[in-house]
């Protein structure tokens, strides 16, 4: 790592430093009223919903009704998708470094479920972790925004696999079919921002000149550094090349991901001795998925839990069967991995520190929002 990255070797002097500390300073009272905003929505969210997380949570002695050994299975399940996912990233980053890929993304995934709107913030830490783990700035960008829309694109194309079931089988619940239909939309959109993104300069260079605009307003401009658009541009040929070559690992990786994570809330369905797995259990599970991404609360928390027992119950699952498979679901995919995050952002602060990198604290990576170099998201 570098001296200037810190502050401290070649072009830096007290008037950069008094600079930046101006800034910060400046931007301190922002980024509290931002902090406030989102508590406040979190607050409200969080009281509209309460009843159904209530609900549901209610539920916890009833685990013990699962059937022997579902948990374990489940567990299993979600971790060979998280393997997958780490798959996917090794392949848009172009890099072997599990070690690196898996602790950054343990930790950002916590991150994602604690905090509010925690989706950006566990983008930009992972990619403040990658760049101090070795991997360049535009590299790490560019694969993150790739893994991001091509993880999404793929969650979007599952209801693809119920339409036999939609067209030909027994009448499905409307609900069911608008999340469906509202999956579709989101394919296709995904579809096309990927299709921009791999394919056209343009959009590339005004985005490129745009980020620089932005971090000359703010001084961070580095005048030894290539123009933004020029290094977005070369690192997305690359990550192109890379992957067109790889494409089968891509799919792979890209619908084992998700593949494994529906298995697992299947079993938790079947765990609960409902074994009639039907397709509204993929399409319950597409629109949980999407209600996970919604930012009023960490994690989707509560939206999640009352809309996914909703789903399984237009599924035919009972109420409290439902009930029962989501908070099993939700243990494995959500609780679960929140202190396990935590343990990997440690070990990876042990690994680097041993490195003799000396890394920021966990707070300070909200300084990150202020960069104009991180991955969209």
């Amino acid at each position: 790592m570098s001296d200037r990255r810190w502050g401290c070797g070649a072009g830096y002097d007290q008037a950069d430093h008094g600079s930046a500390l101006h800034h910060r300073a400046m931007s301190r009272p922002k980024r509290y009223a931002k902090r406030a905003v989102w508590l406040g929505v979190t607050g409200v969210s969080i009281y509209l919903i309460i009843p159904s997380v209530i609900s549901t949570f209610s539920s916890w002695p009833e685990l013990q009704r699962l059937r022997e050994g579902s948990l374990l299975i489940m567990a299993a399940l979600t971790v060979i998708s998280i393997g997958f996912f780490w798959l996917l990233l090794g392949l848009c980053l172009r890099t072997r470094g599990w070690w690196l890929i898996a602790t950054s993304q343990l930790a950002s995934a916590a991150i994602a479920k604690i905090v509010p709107g925690g989706s950006a913030t566990a983008t930009a830490v992972q990619y403040r972790l990658l760049n101090e783990g070795g991997i360049d700035k535009a590299t790490a960008g560019s694969g993150l925004t790739v893994a991001t829309l091509l993880n999404f694109a793929v969650l979007f194309a599952m209801p693809i696999f119920t339409l036999p079931a939609i067209l030909f089988g027994p009448p499905i619940d409307a609900a069911l079919v608008n999340g469906a239909v509202a999956a579709a939309l989101s394919f296709v959109a995904a579809s096309v921002i990927s299709g921009v993104f791999l394919g056209l300069d343009r959009p590339l260079i005004t985005l490129g000149n745009t980020i620089d605009w932005v971090a000359a307003r703010l001084r961070r401009l580095d005048d030894d550094a290539p123009p933004q658009a020029e290094r977005l541009i070369d690192s997305r040929n690359m990550i192109r090349s890379y992957l067109a070559d790889r494409w089968y690992w891509v799919v792979l990786a890209s619908f084992g991901k998700w593949a494994f994570d529906y298995l697992a809330l299947v079993m938790a369905v079947r765990g609960t001795g409902h074994d009639d797995t039907t397709s509204g259990i993929l399409l319950a599970f597409v629109t949980a998925s999407l209600l996970g991404r919604i930012p009023l609360t960490p994690g989707g928390l509560g939206f999640v839990e009352a809309g996914l027992t909703g789903m399984l119950v237009l599924a035919g699952v009972g109420a409290g069967d439902a009930a029962t498979a989501t908070l099993a679901y939700r243990l494995v995919s959500y609780w679960i991995p929140i202190p396990v995050g935590g343990l990997a952002y440690g070990l990876y602060r042990i690994r680097e520190r041993r490195r003799g990198i000396d890394l920021p604290r966990l707070a300070d990576y909200e300084a990150t929002d202020q960069k104009t170099d991180r991955p969209l998201t």
